[in-house]
């Protein structure tokens, strides 16, 4: 969906992919699509990537057929993984600018299990899993832990993105300019996940994938999450799939429906995205959660591959 050129103050967020667990394309999922999780943000010039699925592939194509005059002037873009379970990873070495010196990639995440996020990503791409390595990536790039004492700068006068500790007091940082920070939810197994905030121009975007609710809603995310204009939050299950009693989902590191509602209501958030579909969810299903989530909160959408949202 093209909806014309970005404005100055625009901030533009696209759905590449919005499904968990695996990729499920065919023809029961068109509508909301089958790729795995990841979503694009742009704010003037720099790209910033939300997770690295399936999804990254495509937005690798389109990002190529953009910028194929580039005049030597190198495209920076800046990924931020929430952890390096597969389906928020398996896209990365399939994502073609990563190939081209026309471009620098920064890559942030969390060191997960005691191991650098570089060295996960390593490991992932070692020969028995996958056919290229880490190294074979061409592009000019960055991998760096983000511990959530830190946030990340991206200024649009500035070519690469900067970490600084949360206690310091950064100078010229402008209203256009993204602030990141992080929360750490220890609900996904093993070692938990990240929920990524990013602030431009006045406003509020939260990134809450792979995260399981709480009765009551999850304290920590309704206050990191409070006021944001948009809240994109895991909501893979039924309430009926996850209180089985011979299969429960509880435990799986996972939302529902009722609960990604419940802390939208609770953080009094502006417009909620769910996210991280099941791929046992076709468009039938998906469109009866949707339906049944407008009951819950007035301005809610379920996530489908190819939306636009500017703010």
């Amino acid at each position: 969906m093209d909806r014309g050129p970005m404005q100055k103050h625009d901030l533009l967020i696209r759905f590449w992919g919005v499904r968990g667990s695996f990729p499920v394309p065919g023809p029961d999922t068109v509508r909301y699509g089958g790729n795995t999780s990841c979503i694009e943000i742009r704010n003037n010039k720099h790209i910033l990537v939300l997770d690295a699925g399936t999804g990254i592939i495509p937005l690798g194509e389109k990002v190529l057929r953009e910028n194929i005059h580039m005049n030597g002037e190198k495209l920076p873009i800046t990924v931020l993984l929430s952890h390096t379970h597969h389906d928020h990873i398996q896209g990365l070495p399939f994502f073609k600018p990563a190939y081209s010196k026309n471009y620098a990639m920064y890559v942030f995440g969390p060191s997960l299990l005691g191991r650098d996020i570089e060295a996960s990503l390593i490991h992932s791409m070692e020969p028995e899993y996958c056919p290229i390595k880490l190294k074979d990536l061409s592009a000019d790039k960055i991998i760096h832990n983000f511990e959530q004492d830190q946030k990340l700068v991206i200024r649009n006068s500035i070519y690469h993105p900067q970490l600084y500790s949360n206690h310091d007091d950064v100078k010229d940082v402008n209203p256009s300019d993204m602030v990141i920070t992080s929360l750490k939810s220890t609900a996904h197994p093993t070692d938990g996940v990240f929920v990524y905030k990013i602030r431009a121009n006045n406003k509020t975007v939260v990134y809450s994938t792979d995260i399981e609710g709480t009765p009551g809603g999850d304290s920590e995310l309704i206050q990191f999450a409070k006021d944001a204009d948009i809240l994109i939050h895991d909501a893979q299950y039924l309430t009926e799939e996850y209180n089985c009693p011979n299969s429960s989902k509880a435990g799986y590191g996972h939302s529902t429906l009722e609960m990604a509602c419940e802390v939208a209501t609770k953080a009094e958030v502006k417009k909620l995205v769910l996210y991280h579909h099941d791929p046992s969810h076709d468009d039938t299903v998906m469109d009866s959660i949707e339906h049944k989530a407008k009951s819950l909160f007035p301005d809610v959408s379920a996530g489908r591959e190819g939306m636009e949202i500017r703010l």
